[in-house]
């Protein structure tokens, strides 16, 4: 019990919010429920409801901290295996047991398929939480029984009276808890770690969980990570070789940026945008087959998209900082500050990506909306989207390194991006591409442009560190 009581504690330091949360909803289920045994039939469903939500928050939280409780040093303790048993044991007693022995009291009809749905609503969210990534696999299911209503209802209501459903449903429950708990108990060797600023979004949440924590990836995102890393090794080979051929200053700084920016080169560069584009066309198509939103929004949407890479620069360079003294030995700069404009220079790559990728998006959400006038929308996409490539780069390369700061930071360059997109839109629909344009490019540009130059500055002026951070 004492082990049971442990990781309860850990669970709450690690996500207060969410205990309290699943507790507070439970005690209102408790209290519905109760209501419900003296008398009052219509409370049953809102009980359950709460119950249900309960159940999946709290074993969502489970998911998550048994990614860190999960590592290979732990299988080194005593009765490891057989502590996390028990551990669910006590689990499965309080969260489908005990409710179960509730609605036997209150004689609740299809007892059998209320018991199964608790396990599979426990099972979802602990594999939700172990591995937020096969949520892609699971609200497809709903969206197919969206598309079909009436389907879902005679579905539903003919598998109540079936016999097989209960062991459909443990069928079910056993699979996603195979899913869930698979990966976790299974001891592997750690892989190389990623490069901080890899922006494949395949591992970018990993820095969020305990250090030392494997990266868990799918079949399908260990393919595609294979594939990013081999176009990597290939690019910093064409580089390195061509630099041997001919050593010259744009050679080297391209070097320099294979070695920093290893998925930023144009093979990488145009599977990402693929991959996203396979994944907006797939949403656009099963979501949003009935359109029932502003088109010019997605040209907002597609800044904002682009503009997501330059928080994880902030993280990555104050990760990198270690490796970062052998590069500096390397290039053998004469001063500080030539290391300094020669990193700058070389980041500044993000910012012609960053506008190209907003311009692909927009371009292919048009296509998708059918907007009216794509050509606006991509005229003012070109503006907005270069000038917060220039401020977001800016920002996040001389700004706070904490996690507080670099999200005020992000939140005002998003919300400043959307003002000005909106605003620059009605303008140039309002006196013209030429006058409001050049009004829209004037203010935008050159407040982008005036940010990066103060900001380049101040970095050149900083001393390199190559210090590691604390935590």
């Amino acid at each position: 019990m004492s082990v049971a009581w442990q990781l309860w504690l850990q669970l709450f330091r690690r996500t207060p919010v969410l205990v309290v949360l699943a507790n507070l909803l439970r005690l209102a289920a408790a209290y519905f429920a109760v209501r419900w045994l003296l008398g009052d039939e219509g409370l049953v469903v809102i009980a359950a409801t709460l119950f249900g939500v309960a159940t999946w928050m709290w074993h969502t939280g489970q998911g998550y901290q048994l990614r860190s409780v999960c590592v290979p040093e732990s299988f080194l303790l005593p009765s490891f295996r057989r502590k996390l048993l028990e551990y669910g044991a006590i689990d499965v007693a309080m969260w489908v047991a005990l409710p179960v022995v509730v609605a036997v009291i209150g004689g609740t009809p299809h007892l059998l398929l209320a018991a199964c749905g608790l396990l599979i609503i426990a099972a979802a969210g602990l594999l939700m939480g172990s591995n937020p990534r096969t949520g892609a696999y699971i609200w497809p299911f709903f969206i197919v029984l969206g598309w079909a209503p009436s389907f879902a209802n005679t579905l539903f209501k003919a598998s109540l009276h079936s016999p097989l459903t209960p062991w459909l449903l443990l069928a079910i429950a056993a699979l996603l808890l195979r899913f869930s708990l698979g990966p976790l108990l299974r001891i592997e060797d750690r892989e190389t770690e990623a490069s901080p600023l890899e922006s494949t979004s395949l591992g970018r949440t990993q820095t969020r969980f305990a250090p030392g924590e494997p990266r868990r990836l799918g079949l399908f995102g260990k393919r595609v990570t294979t594939m990013y890393e081999w176009l990597a090794e290939r690019a910093l080979q064409r580089a390195l070789m061509a630099y041997q051929r001919q050593p010259s200053f744009q050679r080297r700084m391209v070097l320099v940026r294979r070695l920093l920016l290893p998925n930023d080169n144009p093979e990488a560069i145009a599977l990402r945008i693929a991959l996203v584009a396979v994944i907006v066309c797939f949403y656009f198509v099963a979501v949003m087959h009935r359109q029932h939103f502003n088109p010019v929004v997605v040209g907002a949407y597609a800044i904002m998209l682009s503009a997501s890479r330059f928080p994880q620069l902030n993280v990555g360079m104050v990760r990198m900082r270690p490796n970062m003294a052998d590069l500096y030995l390397t290039l053998a700069p004469r001063t500080r500050a030539e290391y300094q404009q020669t990193m700058s220079d070389a980041l500044l790559v993000l910012v012609p990506i960053s506008l190209l990728t907003a311009l692909v998006y927009t371009a292919l959400g048009a296509v998708l909306v059918h907007a009216p006038d794509p050509w606006h929308m991509l005229f003012v996409a070109t503006i907005v989207s270069l000038a917060t490539s220039l401020a977001a780069l800016a920002l996040h390369l001389i700004g706070p390194e904490g996690t507080a700061g670099r999200t005020m930071v992000n939140l005002v360059v998003m919300f400043g991006a959307m003002a000005v997109y909106w605003g620059g839109y009605w303008l140039v629909g309002a006196i013209g591409y030429a006058i409001g344009g050049g009004l829209l490019a004037l203010v935008a540009l050159g407040f982008g442009a005036g940010v990066w130059f103060a900001a380049q500055r101040e970095y050149v002026s900083r001393a390199p560190r190559f210090d590691a951070s604390i935590g």
